[in-house]
């Protein structure tokens, strides 16, 4: 692998440049954003105040108080824009696994803690359909989920969730198209391993939640303790 770098380095997957051994050189990876510490407790949105992070007192934004979402907690890492965007493009759709560890290493200072304090916590990747794992090779929320929750000491359960229908691409739709063509997509494979536990649904992305909105309810079937959502990155609008 090291004489195949040498032969072919690698480039900046968002300037071209050479030598980018984990996906993006020094220069774009200094352009990396991290998300604000003031995030309300339920969907992890940045709050327009700030508070005292380490007081233990929980905040919330105006939406989850309107309507709170199916889940006891959120947490990610990185907002979802370049140069992120399109390493994770190129991770998911151009063929590259490989990507996970750089991307993970990314989300690590954030997510790795957050992830720890859940100790005993099963963590479900959002699953693929068995097509589209057939013709992608990975499901690269799997992989992702393994490098970050083995950082934290917690085990990754790839099969306690199922696709059962094949969904179209979500990209495109806005969000009442996302959520009808997600709806009724999953399923709970294994009830017996949720029951009773804490368990974290993960995924790359989360855009409108459409995707982990319908896991989350198909999870709580199975009668979990809590449910908590992490993801890599996260878009706002």
């Amino acid at each position: 692998m090291a004489a195949l770098r040498t032969l072919f380095p690698e480039k900046c997957l968002n300037c071209g440049s050479i030598g980018a051994n984990t996906g993006l050189c020094s220069r774009c990876h200094s352009h990396v954003r991290v998300p604000s510490p003031n995030l309300c407790a339920l969907c992890a949105r940045p709050l327009d105040f700030t508070y005292e992070v380490d007081t233990g007192t929980e905040y919330f934004c105006g939406q989850c108080r309107l309507d709170p979402p199916p889940y006891d907690a959120a947490m990610y890492a990185l907002p979802y824009d370049d140069p992120i965007r399109k390493v994770l493009h190129a991770f998911k759709f151009g063929g590259s696994p490989y990507l996970a560890g750089p991307l993970a290493q990314l989300g690590e200072e954030t997510l790795a803690p957050w992830l720890a304090r859940r100790k005993g916590a099963l963590v479900a990747p959002v699953p693929l359909h068995w097509r589209r794992l057939y013709w992608r090779g990975y499901n690269h929320s799997y992989l992702l989920a393994k490098r970050l929750a083995g950082k934290a000491g917690l085990r990754v359960e790839e099969g306690v969730l199922a696709r059962i229908r094949n969904t179209d691409a979500q990209i495109g739709l806005n969000a009442r198209q996302r959520g009808e063509n997600v709806k009724g997509a999953f399923a709970v494979m294994a009830p017996a391993q949720v029951a009773g536990r804490d368990v974290v649904l993960f995924d790359d992305i989360i855009t409108t939640g459409a995707t982990v909105r319908e896991c989350c309810k198909e999870l709580w079937k199975a009668k979990p303790n809590s449910v908590a959502v992490a993801a890599l990155c996260k878009t706002w609008d």
